[in-house]
């Protein structure tokens, strides 16, 4: 750090034989408001200042010309040695509360710093460390977190003159304990021994000093103190659990250069800096490199995405004309997938496309590149591979698959087509992607269950009454959109009719709805799945599509049900199930909306399920739909407030409802009264349907419709 005498005041002396109004003279003409005063040999022996003078005049009448300096000066005088860092210095007025400091070499004063002069200093070396460090953010343009790391350990160490530095960053939903980034710049410190800095504490205020090294360090030479920045980086959300995920952890240095651990003002300025720097640049890498996995990643099933493929096909497809070496494509289809899907539910056949996943990585090599290439087809490929080596490959690889079993026994086969590249002649990656789907087609027509290799009398057609493989795709999947669109066009109707029932009572206005809100926002805090909660929210909204069955007068009746009205009210479930029982891709919710009067005690409707035998969408919308009917008004009674209706439920909780159920929606009321600051006595059921509802939900009714329909069919 700079020498202070750089930044010294002119030197304004007297002798302490002087006489006081001497003194005084001098300090107007000069301007000043203290004197060091000298002895005959211009040694320093004392201070005098305005009010040493005051003083004196006040308690005494005595001439002022008659008084000498040395009568009434300070002789004990706060001075610094020549060669004093700044920071020190202000540590020095700041302890004795003094506004000048005399510099003081063998006895003479050879300089006064003012706290004005201090202040004119530390400005000008924070702007120096700002740009320092401002220099570091074009250095960290890298969108890679890891590039990113490695250049943070090899430029940060050179702002703070360190000589070991290490990047520690952990996951807050790892379980080992272990750093999920790590990059290192001879740092002494054993991976193995590596710890969080937060559980020993920083030595000073600033937060970022601390005197103690770990053991292991410091017998490998490593010395006292360390510098270190704690970071935390905020990534995307996890797709296992929708919660954001966090590394925290941080940058220690050792081995400071002296000037570094004299100036700590200073320095943690700059590691301040550093810090929000580091943040932010390392957030961004993070988010950039989640966001690329996730586009590169089926969801589903966690192999690659079409994407990758694409991008690894393209990368082979070079590398083979560049070297003219063969690679091989195999085209996986999982066979009579939608009728799993419809007989079965989706549910399993999510199951049956990770199994078959499982089985094909348990036979491929560690370079070959298995992704997902549509619903039910997936892609192996194979680099330096020929296509009867491939063959082999898939062959056992389908013979494991035989061995899976969904539901009451019932086996998985697959039909795989696999086509070679041809490096010498002047094809296209998607020329080798089509003669896989050609074989894939040969093995379809050849009663599927078993692999075919493409051979040049599979192009295009095989004889003039067939049809071209890309028309038959393309029918197929216009005829999709269509039943697509069919559907949604169905749920929109049947969503409408749902409507117009509630409209005819004022007491059920906006019952679904609200059924739906609270559902999902049980459903989400029980960690279900995506593709669950979709089933669970549509269910919701039709939940009491059978009511149509039952007349006005028993919906609206103020008093008591009489048992054969009760017993025609407890038809509406069933009414609802005939209403959907055509509608197929529907399945799954109509067995919710069958069961949601069902109680975990076995005493409910229609068929007296007890516990977990009952569907848990149906679970879940038990609880929904009671806790809406008691925060409103009905015919028969007053609404009940959120706290007093919870309580009802809560004490019905293994009686009439499911336990975990209760349980999640009473840790999600107490997440939201936490978020708006309100005791959870003083929360509302608004405050918990806002809390689900999406801020461009201008028009609930097309919103609805379209998650009716919307769901992906896999």
């Amino acid at each position: 750090m700079d020498d202070i005498i750089g930044h010294t005041t002119e030197i304004i002396a007297i002798t302490q034989g002087e006489t006081v109004e001497a003194a005084a003279s001098k300090m107007m003409t000069h301007k000043v408001s203290s004197l060091i005063v000298n002895d005959g040999n211009g040694r320093l022996v004392g201070l005098v200042t305005e009010r040493d003078i005051s003083n004196r005049v006040a308690i005494s009448s005595e001439d002022l010309q008659k008084v000498t300096v040395g009568e009434i000066m300070t002789a004990r005088v706060v001075s610094c040695p020549l060669g004093t860092s700044t920071s020190r210095a202000r540590e020095i007025m700041a302890t004795h509360r003094i506004r000048h400091l005399p510099i003081v070499e063998g006895g003479v004063v050879v300089g006064i710093l003012s706290a004005r002069d201090l202040i004119g200093q530390q400005r000008l070396e924070d702007r120096a460390a700002a740009e320092e460090v401002a220099m570091l953010s074009n250095c960290l343009k890298s969108i890679d977190i890891y590039e990113a790391a490695n250049i943070v350990t090899r430029e940060v160490p050179r702002l703070f003159h360190a000589d070991h530095c290490v990047l520690c960053l952990y996951s807050d939903s790892s379980a080992t304990g272990t750093a999920e980034l790590l990059s290192h710049n001879s740092c002494r410190c054993p991976e193995e021994h590596l710890e969080r800095p937060a559980d020993t504490g920083p030595s000073d205020k600033s937060g970022f000093y601390y005197n103690r090294i770990p053991d292991e360090c410091q017998e490998l030479g490593a010395q006292a103190p360390r510098l270190v920045v704690p970071l935390k980086i905020s990534g995307l959300k996890e797709p296992s659990s929708g919660k954001k995920k966090h590394l925290t952890g941080y940058l220690c240095m050792c081995g400071l250069a002296p000037a570094i651990t004299e100036n700590r003002e200073l320095t943690s300025y700059k590691a301040k800096l550093t810090k929000e720097i580091l943040t932010s640049h390392l957030t961004n890498a993070s988010l950039y490199q989640q966001a690329r996995l996730t586009s590169l990643t089926d969801a589903l099933t966690g192999v690659g995405s079409r994407r990758l493929l694409e991008d690894e096909l393209q990368a082979e497809y070079a590398r083979a004309k560049r070297y003219k070496h063969p690679f091989s494509v195999g085209l996986i289809d999982l066979d009579h997938f939608k009728t799993i899907n419809d007989v079965m539910g989706h549910a399993t056949g999510d199951d049956a496309l990770k199994q078959l996943v499982t089985c094909l990585r348990g036979h491929k090599r560690a370079s070959d590149v298995l992704a997902r290439y549509g619903g039910d087809e997936f892609v192996i490929l194979m680099p330096e591979t020929k296509a009867e080596d491939a063959f082999k490959s898939l062959e056992r690889a389908r013979s494991l698959v035989r061995g899976i079993k969904l539901g009451e026994e019932l086996p998985v086969t697959i039909s795989c087509g696999i086509a070679q590249s041809l490096p010498d002649d002047d094809d296209s990656p998607s020329e080798v992607m089509r003669r896989a789907d050609l074989a894939l087609y040969e093995a379809k027509t050849a009663g599927r269950n078993c692999i075919k290799i493409w051979n040049g009398g599979m192009s295009k057609r095989l004889d003039a009454n067939d049809i071209e493989i890309d028309k038959v795709k393309r029918l197929q999947r216009r005829i999709a959109g269509m039943s697509e669109q069919a559907e949604k066009m169905f749920m929109q109707s049947i969503w409408g009719l749902v409507q117009a029932l509630e409209a005819k009572d004022e007491f059920a206005s906006a019952h679904s709805e609200n059924v739906v809100l609270y559902a999902v926002g049980i459903a989400e805090e029980m960690n279900i799945g995506p593709g669950q909660i979709d089933v669970i929210r549509r269910a919701a909204m039709i939940h009491d599509i059978g009511k149509i069955g039952v007349p006005d007068a028993i919906l609206s009746k103020p008093g008591l049900l009489s048992p054969r009205e009760r017993s025609v009210v407890e038809e509406h479930p069933i009414i609802a199930v005939r209403i959907l029982s055509k509608m197929s891709f529907l399945e799954r919710e109509t067995a919710i909306i069958r069961h949601h009067h069902e109680r975990w005690n076995g005493r409910g409707y229609p068929d007296g399920l007890s516990g977990h035998s009952i569907p848990l969408g149906a679970r879940i919308i038990a609880v929904a739909d009671t806790l809406d009917a008691l925060t409103s008004n009905r015919p028969y009674r007053s609404s009940l407030a959120l706290s007093e209706a919870m309580n009802i439920l809560t004490d019905s909780s293994a009686y009439e409802f499911d336990p975990e159920v209760i349980k999640s929606m009473v840790s999600w009321a107490q997440k939201v009264s936490n978020e708006l600051g309100k005791r959870p006595d003083q929360l509302t059921p608004d405050d918990l349907l806002d809390s689900q509802r999406k801020p461009d939900d201008g028009s609930p009714d097309a919103t609805h419709a379209d998650a009716l329909a919307g769901s992906p069919k896999v």
